[in-house]
């Protein structure tokens, strides 16, 4: 994110706080795709991350005028979404699964052929399956890494943590995630 897209999110924040319904859906617009990938790569369910983004965008809605500027908005954004996950994954039963078609369902192409789509789907379970195996730290600091492509000291601020321990999350999940998709490709579990 750059200063000036920080800038604007920021000039959002405070109509949104004076309740400006506009600044509020031009917001959403803005962040909520962001939001429900990262939502849905911690927790595994289309249903869940959406209701996650409702959660945190009715936070941001009620809350724009506390934010004082001390992160950029997206890291005030995602650490939002970070507790409202937290909420969620502390009252979910332990017996509570992902639906595998659920999610296959939400992450197929349609424009490729069936053979890619495939191999696609096989790459995708083998990943997931490898993911799943994280520790819940190593799994959200990986996806606010490499897919919300955040700097680290972002995602320090969201992880609550100093930034030398997202390097180290990272360098242990890496390492985690090569040696399980190592051992999938031999074809042990």
């Amino acid at each position: 994110m750059s200063a000036t897209d920080n800038d604007q999110a920021v000039v959002l924040l405070g109509k949104i706080a004076a309740q400006d319904a506009a600044a509020m859906e031009a917001f959403y617009r803005e962040y909520a795709r962001q939001v429900y990938a990262f939502a849905l790569r911690q927790l595994g369910r289309p249903g869940d991350a959406e209701d996650i983004v409702i959660d945190t965008m009715y936070e941001v809605w009620h809350s724009a005028g506390r934010f004082r500027g001390d992160s950029m908005v997206r890291t005030w954004l995602f650490s939002i979404a970070r507790h409202r996950m937290l909420d969620l994954l502390r009252k979910r039963s332990p017996e509570a699964s992902v639906d595998p078609q659920e999610l296959a369902d939400e992450l197929v192409a349609d424009d490729q052929s069936s053979f890619e789509t495939l191999v696609q789907q096989q790459r995708a379970e083998h990943v997931e399956h490898c993911m799943q195996r994280l520790s819940s730290e190593h799994r959200e600091c990986v996806h606010l890494v490499f897919f919300m492509e955040l700097p680290l000291a972002e995602v320090a601020t969201i992880q609550s943590c100093p930034e030398n321990t997202v390097k180290t999350r990272l360098f242990h999940a890496k390492r985690n995630l090569k040696r399980c998709l190592e051992r999938r490709l031999r074809g042990e579990r």
